[in-house]
């Protein structure tokens, strides 16, 4: 009779995950002291309850799960494997150093992906932007991305409608890669009617579905300002289209402002009310993004802070920003 294989680090994870009171910070704290401790996965599921609960901070509810794993949990995994879904672990090999080099100790404990993961390390630019834009906005979003992905850059952003599908698809039209970022567990995936027509079947080779969120979780508004924090951590530059005064994106740019991104906010001559954070987030720091004489989304300043920054970029200094001066 066969003997099980050894179990991983990432089944571990995803176990650990599945438990009642384990969110991301004690899922962080966890990994951390397994692998400062030098432990297998192994090792750490055979550590008696009293040592879960003592050293671990399990609940005994918890420790008694851990021991034995449902079939609802095994079925989720079993579903994960069928689907081509990796899971890397934070301080292991495969998680993307940008990520924590951005994020630090608030980078997400674990990743699903799905897809080209070696887009995770490739030269990036995040969109956000309203899902109520405006055509202009819309338009803008696209021509940006279009013109990113003729350089090779690939384009990061969040799947909601509005400008995240609009950069989303404007990569994929131009034969370019795109990073989805999603709010919700990676098993909640669908291919949206607007990308279909750019993905073959299940050929993901130009894009990698990523979520930090257990796999069966649904979509949660909360999840979705963490999720654009990940975006942030995922790129080497974030754009913003357009803006309200609050919400998810004001949120992602402020993001940026404070991780010390790069931030470039487009700057129209008159702009539509789903924009109207624009010329806050100008004023407190962002980079005007503007149409050169040629009319094209003047894009150097972009371009060139991913050159000089490609692992953990730090914000760019306002007179860059102001080398983007030609009238929109």
């Amino acid at each position: 009779m066969s003997s099980s294989p050894p179990l991983t680090i990432e089944h571990l994870a995803f176990r650990l995950q599945q438990l009642p009171g384990v969110g991301a910070a004690k899922l962080r704290k966890i990994l951390a002291g397994i692998r400062a401790r030098g432990q297998s996965a192994e090792d750490f599921v055979a550590l008696d309850e009293q040592a879960l609960i003592a050293s671990h901070g399990l609940s005994p509810v918890a420790a008694k799960q851990l021991a034995c794993p449902s079939p609802a949990e095994d079925d989720i995994w079993e579903k994960l494997a069928a689907q081509g879904v990796k899971l890397l672990v934070q301080g292991w090999d495969g998680y993307p150093e940008r990520l924590t080099a951005m994020l630090g100790d608030t980078a997400p404990p674990v990743l699903y992906i799905r897809g080209a993961t070696e887009l995770l390390t490739a030269p990036g630019v995040g969109f956000c932007g309203s899902r109520k834009a405006s055509d202009k906005g819309l338009g803008v979003a696209g021509e940006c991305a279009r013109l990113l992905s003729a350089d090779r850059i690939n384009i990061v952003s969040g799947y909601a409608h509005g400008v995240d599908l609009a950069a989303h698809c404007a990569a994929l039209e131009a034969g370019g890669t795109t990073t989805v970022v999603l709010a919700e567990g990676i098993l909640h995936f669908r291919i949206k009617e607007q990308v279909r027509q750019w993905i073959r079947g299940e050929d993901f080779s130009n894009l990698v579905v990523v979520s930090e969120f257990p796999p069966n979780l649904p979509w949660k508004a909360h999840n979705a300002m963490i999720r654009n924090r990940t975006i942030c951590g995922l790129s080497n530059v974030l754009v913003v289209i357009e803006s309200g005064l609050e919400g998810g994106t004001f949120e992602a740019a402020k993001t940026a402002l404070a991780l010390k991104e790069p931030l470039f906010c487009v700057e129209y001559a008159d702009p539509a009310e789903s924009a109207a954070g624009n010329s806050w987030l100008v004023e407190h720091g962002a980079i005007r993004l503007r149409r050169s004489r040629s009319g094209q989304p003047n894009l150097a300043g972009i371009v060139e802070a991913i050159s000089h920054r490609p692992t953990a970029p730090a914000r760019v200094g306002r007179q860059q920003g102001d080398l983007l001066h030609h009238a929109h």
